[in-house]
């Protein structure tokens, strides 16, 4: 979703951005199931990770090496990004909620990792390359 129209365009345009450790959805259901079935956590839910925080310009970096074609990271400001985002049809709801989580992000809320979810699927999280070059096969 926050590629956009960049694996098209070779633009990856979003405002000003901090690290986050993304996460897929596969691993998160993963993670999911074994604690319900194993019962490993009682209480406060664990953090759910991925092993590294990247921020867009790593993203486009690594788009540009999967693709094999550059993938320029374009800084617009939150207005326009909103504008952005508005033109495209998108509820204000969902605008505020995109554009507050690049702000969370320039504050580092979403830098942290854990070793949690690889603890509980046995396994490395899923990176943002493997994600991405899976997503580009489909």
């Amino acid at each position: 979703m926050w590629m956009g129209d960049a694996l098209k365009t070779g633009e990856l345009i979003a405002p000003e951005d901090g690290p986050v450790a993304w996460t897929a959805h596969s691993d998160l259901a993963e993670a999911t199931a074994v604690i319900l079935t194993e019962q490993r956590y009682d209480g406060i839910t664990p953090h759910l990770t991925a092993s590294e925080a990247i921020d867009m310009d790593k993203i486009a970096s690594i788009a540009s090496k999967v693709l094999d074609r550059p993938i320029r990271r374009i800084v617009v400001s939150d207005d326009e990004y909103r504008n952005h985002l508005m033109s495209r049809g998108l509820p204000e709801a969902m605008v505020g909620i995109l554009t507050g989580m690049f702000q969370a992000s320039r504050q580092g809320d979403f830098s942290q990792t854990n070793p949690a979810l690889e603890n509980l699927i046995g396994r490395s999280p899923v990176s943002f390359t493997d994600f991405l070059k899976d997503t580009i096969s489909q």
